[in-house]
């Protein structure tokens, strides 16, 4: 089993040392069946701590292996069909074929696409680690704000739209292309971006440029018109509407964890209500498939029995944390300690306007992004930027906490209801937010 090489994603043949031992991501091409869902949560408890996580982008990861036991958990995986590695990550729409508002099944394409880098191992070999190919039904749990270098969209039953780098809002048009052409156009996208090099990402091809140059090549194939309108954000919470009638439940894992006998039991209650499969989905989300609507309510009790989220404005889903101390070797905070004290006590400030971000240490691996407040450890504050920044003052977990307490009371003595959370930050700006936090008085 190799070590992990430098910008690759921590696959079943290269796990990624953490301070918890090696970690695994692996990315369900499909639903999970029951039984092997139920199965790898038994590999998780026998060769690793039992730790899983489902991350933004709705890759699950093990945590706790030890070199001696990676191997087993990868013949495991790969017996359950959950191994397939090789080639660039391939992300899907989690309810692909199944979504009853989807406008095209995109899955022969999807079939088609790995089948063609199989064949093709030097093409898949040139492509960058971190490279990722997002392909999109069309149907209500899209992947718009899934940052991606290659991005498929199914925004008619004939057509779909082609852009790169990044979310579909940020993201350089291409065209539409026929789906009988899509093939052709992906192969010939990964082609130029490994062009430039191992380490290079479709960003490196968005300046104007390049741009006309890579719609010049692909002429033939794309038809160049307006990208499609933009979508409300996909809510994985919720029931979902299949195209056989059925329903597909889905939830969220506080924090974006839970342990391998907690899913295994969920995974069991599943059963008993007629699900036949779990797929993990894009905000750290598990959908449960092929349910009637009846038994949908009754698996939502189970979950809530979990720990799980079943509610779209639950407090702890605008708190990310990573695994942060002692599962990170690199982190100087224990985040997931922390994290439930953070959202019990700013749940009257988290209206949904912002994120919270616990980060361990400046790498900011939960959430690269920009968040309203970061404390990264072991006692730094950052105010509307990311991990990484600059801190704006120190701060311990303590006044953290106490922080978001006078926010609020800020938020609801100067404003009230008609002001959201993150208006309110963007006002007072950073020197105001921190002086608040440390409880100083502040004026308009």
């Amino acid at each position: 089993m190799n070590s992990l090489r430098r910008g690759a994603c921590p696959g079943i043949s290269q796990p990624m040392p953490t301070g918890d031992g090696l970690l695994v991501r692996l990315m369900p091409s499909a639903p999970i069946p029951l039984d092997a869902l139920v199965a790898l949560c038994d590999a998780s408890q026998a060769h690793g701590n039992g730790i899983v996580e489902v991350t933004q982008r709705g890759s699950l990861q093990i945590r706790g292996l030890s070199p001696v036991s990676a191997p087993a958990f990868a013949g495991t995986a790969v017996a359950l069909g959950l191994g397939a590695e090789g080639g660039p990550p391939i992300l899907t729409s989690p309810l692909i074929g199944l979504d009853a508002q989807e406008r095209l099944d995109l899955r022969d394409l999807i079939q088609a696409l790995r089948a063609e880098l199989t064949r093709n191992p030097d093409v898949a070999s040139i492509i960058g680690p971190k490279v990722s190919v997002l392909i999109d039904g069309g149907g209500v749990l899209h992947l718009d704000d899934v940052p991606g270098d290659l991005r498929l969209r199914a925004s008619t039953a004939s057509r779909l739209h082609v852009s790169i780098a990044g979310t579909a809002a940020a993201s350089t048009s291409l065209g539409w292309i026929e789906p009988q052409n899509a093939l052709q156009g992906i192969v010939h996208v990964l082609v130029s971006i490994a062009s430039r090099g191992t380490d290079a990402r479709a960003r490196d091809l968005t300046n104007s440029a390049d741009v006309a140059a890579l719609r010049t090549s692909l002429a033939s194939l794309l038809t160049d018109e307006p990208p499609p309108n933009r979508r409300p954000p996909a809510e994985p919470i919720g029931t979902h509407v299949l195209n056989n009638g059925l329903v597909a439940l889905g939830v969220a894992l506080a924090f974006g964890y839970t342990e391998a006998g907690i899913l295994k039991q969920f995974a069991h209650a599943a059963g008993r209500c007629g699900a036949t499969s779990i797929r993990p989905a894009p905000g750290r989300a598990l959908l449960t498939i092929g349910l009637a609507a009846a038994a949908a309510n009754e698996l939502a009790a189970a979950a809530v029995a979990a720990g799980f989220v079943l509610r779209p404005d639950d407090p702890r889903r605008y708190v990310v944390a990573c695994a942060g101390a002692p599962a990170c070797g690199s982190a100087m905070l224990a985040t997931r300690q922390l994290a439930p004290a953070i959202a019990q006590a700013a749940s009257p400030f988290l209206d949904g306007s912002l994120t919270l971000h616990v980060s361990g240490c400046a790498k900011g691996c939960a959430h690269p992004g920009v968040a309203a407040l970061t404390i990264i450890g072991p006692d730094r504050l950052v105010v509307q930027g990311r991990a990484g920044d600059t801190p704006h003052g120190p701060t311990s977990a303590a006044e953290f906490i106490a922080g978001l307490a006078r926010l609020d009371a800020e938020r609801q003595h100067s404003h009230g209801a008609e002001e959201c959370s993150a208006d309110m930050l963007s006002r007072l700006g950073a020197t105001r937010v921190l002086a608040l936090m440390n409880g100083e008085p502040v004026h308009d």
